[in-house]
């Protein structure tokens, strides 16, 4: 890949571009979680079946996102076009996505909305994987910090204006909203590819790539980071695992809504508007979070107080009995996880096993999102039905307790992993003999 003379984009165009196209992207299947998607299946299935249909759709659309990664991330690569391949699929992503939107507005049975669901998913992550493969290609490597913070108000943007102006839109068809968030990604999308350029890579330059060492040839002997060698790695693992089983219960929030406040489908988006604003907190949180982290050079009491405070709003949800509980408990909750992801971030950069696997170890790492939103999903009507059982109410009472305990094992599993003093330290021991 070095033989080949990349086309650059200037930097700050090329930012606007992947804002816009990256940002666009993720917002659809975001938004979607926020009502929409649970409106649309209680128009299918009705309101009584709806907990259920949605716990399976929703599992299913989550375990599709952990297989069709890695595949798409593979066609992506191999693409080889005269626009460039991340310029086709920002374009191909950008329609095909709203093709499987507009399906999955229309559908009039389950497997059509679990199938669209699913399909668009695939398309709009090849959208946002393509803006994210172009920082690599066209930024210098002295400028990569300043694009991944670029980067990452990509995603809150959007979704906190969409779900704002869904909010003020509330009496509208769920047909509807769908059909103009997903119209306003696919214009976006066009306007990215447009003001970005590509590279295309000649045959003769790919067979130089083809003939590149494999890393799949070794087998997945080695493919996870022995807990023998690396544990803070397993450690850092599970505790990302178990937060984000925390924050996967509120895809619930909607359903929680109906249930124990009876509020009705334009009540709920409305409420969706005044929350939408709680994403401007979460990234605060993590500017804010990042900077201190690195000042005081501590990494683990942001990673535990940050668990402790979603644990104890999501007792709040399970024990509220008014919705202004709520809403203020989901700004703090928001608050606690934006400030868990940027200092936890930091720490599992610290913690990787070696620089040559950074990519792998950390895809391992995201897989957890996914892997936790399919396993709550999943589990939730069964658990909420639990709870009507055990305590007579709605069910989410047990729930969001059930999710509180997942927050404290996140607390705990950071106990283990030494911080970043420690192991400045035990280098140091370790170097003294050698100076000797």
């Amino acid at each position: 890949m070095d033989t080949i003379k990349w086309n650059k984009t200037p930097f700050y165009r090329l930012m606007a571009a992947m804002v816009l196209g990256a940002g666009t992207a993720i917002a659809p299947l975001v938004l979607l979680m926020f009502g929409l998607i649970q409106f649309k299946i209680m128009s299918v299935v009705g309101a009584e079946a709806t907990t259920s249909a949605f716990g399976i759709a929703s599992g299913i659309a989550s375990l599709a996102i952990v297989v069709l990664t890695p595949l798409g991330g593979m066609i992506a690569d191999k693409t080889h076009v005269k626009m460039g391949r991340r310029r086709f699929w920002i374009v191909a992503g950008s329609v095909g996505g709203f093709i499987f939107m507009m399906a999955l507005a229309y559908a009039q049975s389950m497997p059509m909305v679990v199938a669209s669901w699913c399909i668009a998913q695939f398309f709009y992550g090849m959208v946002s994987l393509s803006c994210f493969a172009m920082i690599p290609e066209q930024v210098e490597e002295a400028r990569f910090g300043r694009a991944s913070g670029i980067m990452s108000s990509a995603a809150p943007i959007f979704v906190m204006s969409g779900s704002i102006i869904i909010g003020i839109y509330a009496a509208t068809p769920v047909e509807l909203k769908i059909a103009v968030v997903s119209a306003v990604q696919l214009l976006a999308g066009i306007v990215t590819a447009l003001l970005v350029k590509d590279t295309y890579i000649p045959a003769g330059q790919r067979q130089t790539q083809n003939g590149a060492a494999n890393p799949f040839k070794m087998g997945f002997k080695n493919f996870y980071p022995s807990f023998k060698k690396y544990p803070e790695y397993t450690w850092a693992l599970l505790t990302k695992l178990f937060i984000n089983f925390s924050n996967a219960g509120l895809t619930m929030l909607t359903l929680f809504y109906v249930a124990r406040f009876h509020l009705s489908e334009a009540e709920v988006f409305e409420i969706g508007s005044y929350t939408g604003a709680s994403i401007l907190l979460m990234v605060l949180a993590g500017l804010c979070g990042g900077w201190l982290s690195d000042k005081f050079r501590r990494q683990k009491p942001f990673v535990m107080g940050a668990s402790l405070i979603t644990g104890v709003c999501l007792v709040i949800f399970a024990a509220a009995t008014d919705l202004w509980t709520v809403i203020a408990g989901y700004f703090v909750f928001n608050f606690g996880y934006g400030l868990y992801n940027a200092v936890d971030n930091a720490l599992v950069n610290r913690i990787l096993p070696s620089k040559e696997n950074a990519g792998k170890d950390i895809a391992i790492m995201n897989i957890t999102t996914n892997l936790a939103s399919s396993l709550v999903n999943f589990v939730a009507p069964l658990l909420i039905a639990v709870g009507v059982n055990l305590l007579g109410d709605d069910g989410y009472t047990f729930f969001f307790i059930l999710l509180s305990v997942c927050s404290v094992i996140s607390f705990l599993a950071v106990i283990p992993i030494p911080e970043v003093d420690a192991e400045k330290k035990e280098a140091e021991v370790q170097a003294a003999p050698v100076k000797a």
